[in-house]
């Protein structure tokens, strides 16, 4: 960054300040389009849902259907979606169990569930009747 700096004839701290300037603007200009395409998506979502909702208000199910597919499209598109809590819980929502393994142990365990060496690939860890050979 020094040569660069150098060649433009300015210390390497103001070519690190325009370039910082610079970035910003452009995502700045990025966030601005972003907004606009929003915008128009939006509206054309909301002039579909006009289209359909007296018939999905007085009983219609396929208006209904789209109206609310519409909705929806249109939460996703400004973000106003509830974030989705997760729990990863162990067995029947109990806590998750913990084990460690020694390398051998490991080692068995990939190889006893290993699809890679057969060409018609099965195992009594895995497969169900169906899938066994004949």
């Amino acid at each position: 960054m020094a040569s660069i700096a150098e060649s433009f004839g300015m210390s390497r701290e103001a070519l690190s300040k325009d370039f910082t300037r610079a970035y910003r603007a452009a995502i700045e200009e990025e966030r601005a389009e972003a907004d606009v395409w929003r915008r128009f998506q939006t509206d054309r979502c909301e002039q579909l849902l006009a289209a359909v909702w007296d018939d999905a208000m007085t009983g219609d199910v396929r208006a209904n259907e789209q109206a609310r597919k519409l909705i929806g499209d249109i939460n996703e598109l400004n973000g106003w979606k509830a974030p989705v809590r997760t729990e990863v819980t162990g067995a029947e929502g109990g806590p998750l169990a913990v084990s460690t393994a020694d390398p051998d142990k490991l080692a068995a365990l990939i190889a006893a569930t290993s699809r890679l060496n057969s060409d018609r690939p099965a195992n009594t860890a895995t497969s169900t009747p169906d899938e066994d050979p004949e």
